[in-house]
């Protein structure tokens, strides 16, 4: 476990973070598939994989502040049209995730994320040529996971990512 800092602050964190809560959705489209994602003992991160085709690359978004993994739904064929497969995961109380967020999390839960997420892809016979995007927010979480250089992992994209949190 990772020490909290001041930026971690639950007073700082209500300003940071504006988490949407989801129920777990019954899964009845056959193209998307609900995950749940084991990354601790407590923490299950939520989120959805919108199949395209198992043979295409597939990218794995950690998204912005004030969306959830289910909003990309409606942003689907923009992806599709570029022959990838998507993967939209929440963070931490968001969607349907457990927890609470907070920043500190953002970096530690990034790696074990991704982990899992790859196994996962694996046990699906998913194809494993793997992407990672960050949008804002989610940028933390992708500069985190490439700054450790996974043998997997393909390539990164940031999306309106930012330099400093003091800025």
């Amino acid at each position: 476990m990772v020490k909290k800092l001041l930026i971690d602050n639950p007073a700082v964190s209500n300003v940071v973070f504006y988490p949407r809560k989801i129920l777990i959705p019954d899964e009845k489209d056959p193209n998307i598939r609900v995950l749940k994602l084991q990354i601790d003992k407590n923490i299950l991160i939520g989120g959805f994989f919108y199949l395209n085709n198992p043979n295409f690359p597939t990218i794995l978004m950690f998204h912005g502040n004030g969306e959830i993994a289910a909003d990309y739904q409606y942003f689907l064929n923009f992806f599709f049209e570029c022959n990838v497969n998507l993967a939209v995961v929440d963070f931490r109380g968001y969607g349907f995730s457990s927890g609470e967020p907070y920043y500190t999390s953002l970096i530690t839960d990034a790696l074990p994320i991704y982990n899992e997420f790859y196994k996962w892809m694996i046990k699906n016979s998913i194809s494993d040529s793997l992407f990672i995007l960050g949008r804002s927010l989610g940028s933390i979480c992708t500069s985190e996971i490439g700054s450790h250089n996974p043998e997997s992992l393909r390539g990164i994209i940031f999306e309106s990512g930012f330099a400093s949190i003091y800025d």
